[in-house]
C-alpha cells in the first residue's frame, strides 16, 4: 500500500472508531457545525499546516514528495488535475452523506419492528437489552447496599432516550428516517477534523494557491522548499526533534490564529451571502405599499397539491380593494397554501410568499415552501429558496410578529405599511386589512346528538345542526375547514413546486369523497370500513386521526394513514401496522 494510502486509510479509520467509541458512551445528537473545523496542533499558514501533516519521522525528500503526489491525487476529487473550489464542495457534499449515513445507521437500529421509525419504547428496550449486563451488575451490587444509588448504566438510557427523540420535529411521538437523517452524532464531527474537504480549503487558502487553484507541481514544490527548512542539519531527512523544532518557531501559534479568524470570518461572510440570497426580494418601487400578511392557517382545503400528494394544502381569498397606489405584499404562513387573488389585481406589484410547510407533514427550514396564487402573473410573483426566510404569526404584537416585521424591513427597504394577522381566515382585503372568518359564524350553530327515538325542534331551527349516531364526514369537514374544499383549476396556479389534483381530497374531504365513491362506509362504532381499492387521503393526523377496518380479501389502501389506526383483517407481510388500542 502507497504510503499516503496508508496515512489516509488508518486516519480515517481512527477517527470513525474514536466516533463510534463517542457515540456509544455519550450517543448525544446535534446539528452538523456551520463553520469548517481545523486540524488540531496546528502549526503556521494553512499550506504549512497541510505539508507539514505528510511530514514524519526518518523521512526522505524522495519519500516525502512521493507522500505529496498521493496526496494531491486525493484532493482533486474530480480529478482533473488542479485542487479548486469544486474539488472542497465534493469532498464537503461526500462527507456529509458519510456522516448522514453513520446517523441513519445510529438512531435507526433502534426501529425494532423495522415500520421505519423509532419510538421512545423501542429505544429503552434497545438500551437496556445492550447494557443488560451492566445493568444486572448495577442490581447485584446496590442489593447489599444500605443506601442504593441509581447505576450509571440507567442515567445513559435516559440520556439516549432524550437524545434520540430530540429528533422528533414534529412531535408525532416517532423519530422518522427523515429526521435521523438531519443530525450527525458530535463524535462524527472528529472525521472532519481530518476530511479532504478541510484539507483542500487550506490548499487554496495557501501561499503557493494560483488564481485559485493548485497543480501537482505547485503542491510538490512548495513541500520541497518546506522540507529544505525543516531539514535543519541537511542530512537529506526529517528527524523528529527537527520537526519538533519547526513546530515550536516563534510566533506559530499566533499566525495560526490569525488564519483561524480569517477562514471563520470568510466562511460566516459567505454563509450570510447565500442566506441573504436565498431570502432576496426585488425592491419595492418608491410609490409601493408594502404589507405584511401571516396566518396559521386558512378555513378551506384546496383540491389541488402543491409538490407531493401526501402535503395537505390550503386556499384562502385575497381581495384587493381599488386604489392607486401599487402594493408590495409578503405573506408568510404555517401552512401550506393557495392564495386566490381577486379585485384590482393590477395594483399587486410583488407577491412573496412562504409557508413552513415543505412536504408530507414536514418543515424542512432549508427547502423550499409549498405556496402558490391565482389571479396575479408568475412575474410579480417571488418564491424562496428556503423555507426559513420569514416566520409566521398569527398575533400582533408578539416576538415572532416582532421579528418578521424586521426581516421584511431589511428585505424591501421599507416599513411595512400594514401589517395583518389571524390564526385561521378565509379571505382578506387589503390594503385596508380586513379579515373574514366562517369559524366564527359556525361557532353560532347548537349541535344536538341524538341517538334513538324522536327530537322535537319548536321556533326558528335554523343555527341548529341535528347529528344521528357518529359524527359523519361532512360535519367534520366543515367543523376542521370551515370553507370546505375549494375547486381550483391546477393551470390558473403559479406555485413553487409542480400543482396536480389530488387523486383523494386530503382530510375529511377525503373522506366524504370515498364515501360517496363506495370505496369507504362508516359502521356505527364509527370506523370507516374499506371495501374498495383505495388511498388514504393525507393529513390524518392528530385530531383528524380515524379509524379504519380493512376486511379480508379487500387490498390495503395506498398512501400514508398518518396517526390513524388501521385495523387489517389479513394483514400482509410486507405492510403491517400497529394493532389498534
Amino acid at each position: 500500500m502507497h504510503s499516503s494510502q496508508r496515512w489516509t486509510y488508518s486516519c480515517v479509520v481512527s477517527t470513525v472508531l474514536l466516533a463510534i467509541m463517542l457515540a456509544g458512551s455519550s450517543p448525544v445528537l446535534s446539528q452538523a457545525p456551520s463553520a469548517p473545523p481545523v486540524l488540531p496542533q496546528a502549526v503556521g499558514p494553512p499550506g504549512t499546516q497541510l505539508l507539514l501533516s505528510r511530514a514524519y519521522n526518518n523521512a526522505t525528500l524522495d519519500r516525502y514528495l512521493e507522500s505529496l503526489r498521493g496526496d494531491f491525487f486525493q484532493l482533486d476529487a474530480d480529478s482533473d488535475g488542479r485542487i479548486t473550489e469544486r474539488d472542497v464542495d465534493l469532498h464537503t457534499l461526500m462527507e456529509s452523506i458519510q456522516m448522514r449515513t453513520a446517523a441513519l445507521n445510529f438512531v435507526m437500529r433502534f426501529d425494532l419492528d423495522g415500520d421505519g421509525a423509532v419510538t421512545e419504547e423501542e429505544v429503552r428496550r434497545t438500551m437496556k437489552y445492550e447494557m443488560r449486563a451492566q445493568l444486572g451488575l448495577a442490581a447485584f451490587n446496590a442489593a447489599g447496599s444500605p443506601i442504593p444509588a441509581p447505576p450509571r448504566s440507567a442515567k445513559l438510557i435516559d440520556e439516549t432516550v432524550r437524545s434520540v427523540m430530540a429528533l422528533d420535529t414534529d412531535k408525532d411521538g416517532k423519530v422518522s428516517f427523515a429526521e435521523a437523517g438531519k443530525y450527525v452524532l458530535p463524535g462524527l464531527r472528529l472525521m472532519g477534523l481530518a476530511g479532504q474537504s478541510t484539507r483542500g480549503r487550506q490548499a487554496l487558502a495557501s501561499d503557493f494557491s494560483v488564481k485559485g487553484e493548485v497543480t501537482l507541481a505547485d503542491y510538490q514544490a512548495a513541500g520541497e522548499a518546506l522540507f529544505r527548512k525543516v531539514d535543519s542539519d541537511g542530512d537529506g531527512k526529517t528527524s523528529l526533534q527537527e520537526l519538533t523544532d519547526y513546530r515550536r518557531q516563534p510566533g506559530a501559534a499566533e499566525a495560526v490564529q490569525k488564519r483561524l479568524r480569517e477562514q471563520t470570518d470568510a466562511v460566516r461572510k459567505k454563509q450570510e451571502e447565500a442566506a441573504r440570497a436565498d431570502c432576496a426580494m426585488p425592491a419595492p418601487s418608491p410609490q409601493a405599499k408594502v404589507i405584511l400578511l401571516s396566518a396559521y392557517q386558512t378555513e378551506a382545503l384546496s383540491s389541488v397539491s402543491i409538490g407531493p400528494a401526501e402535503a395537505v394544502v390550503h386556499a384562502g381569498r385575497i381581495v384587493v380593494e381599488p386604489g392607486d397606489e401599487p402594493l408590495y405584499l409578503v405573506i408568510p404562513t404555517y401552512a401550506a397554501m393557495i392564495w386566490q387573488f381577486s379585485g384590482a389585481v393590477e395594483r399587486i406589484e410583488r407577491l412573496a410568499m412562504s409557508s413552513l410547510v415543505t412536504g408530507a407533514n414536514r418543515g424542512d427550514k432549508a427547502e423550499p415552501s409549498l405556496v402558490g396564487a391565482t389571479g396575479i402573473p408568475k412575474e410579480r410573483i417571488s418564491f424562496f429558496a428556503k423555507s426559513g426566510c420569514f416566520g409566521y404569526f398569527s398575533e400582533v404584537p408578539s416576538s415572532q410578529s416582532i421579528q418578521t416585521v424586521a426581516a421584511v424591513r431589511q428585505a424591501t427597504g421599507q416599513e411595512p405599511f400594514k401589517v395583518v394577522s389571524a390564526y385561521s381566515v378565509s379571505g382578506i382585503s387589503i390594503p385596508s386589512g380586513k379579515v373574514e372568518s366562517l369559524a366564527d359564524v359556525r361557532r353560532k350553530k347548537l349541535i344536538i346528538e341524538k341517538g334513538a327515538g324522536t327530537v322535537r325542534v319548536e321556533g326558528d331551527a335554523s343555527n341548529i345542526i341535528l347529528r344521528a349516531g357518529p359524527s359523519p364526514a361532512l360535519d367534520s369537514l366543515y367543523r376542521y375547514s370551515p370553507g370546505g374544499l375549494v375547486g381550483i383549476d391546477p393551470n390558473s396556479v403559479v406555485a413553487s413546486l409542480p400543482v396536480r389534483t389530488y387523486e383523494v381530497f386530503p382530510q375529511e374531504a377525503g373522506l366524504v369523497q370515498l364515501l360517496e365513491s363506495g370505496a369507504l362506509r362508516q359502521n356505527r362504532a364509527g370506523e370507516y370500513i374499506v371495501q374498495k381499492p383505495m388511498r388514504f387521503p393525507a393529513g390524518l393526523h392528530g385530531a383528524h386521526s380515524i379509524r379504519f377496518l380493512v376486511l379480508r380479501g379487500t387490498p390495503v389502501p395506498d398512501g400514508d394513514p398518518g396517526h390513524s389506526c388501521v385495523s387489517v383483517e389479513d394483514q400482509a407481510p410486507e405492510r403491517k401496522f400497529e394493532p389498534c388500542r
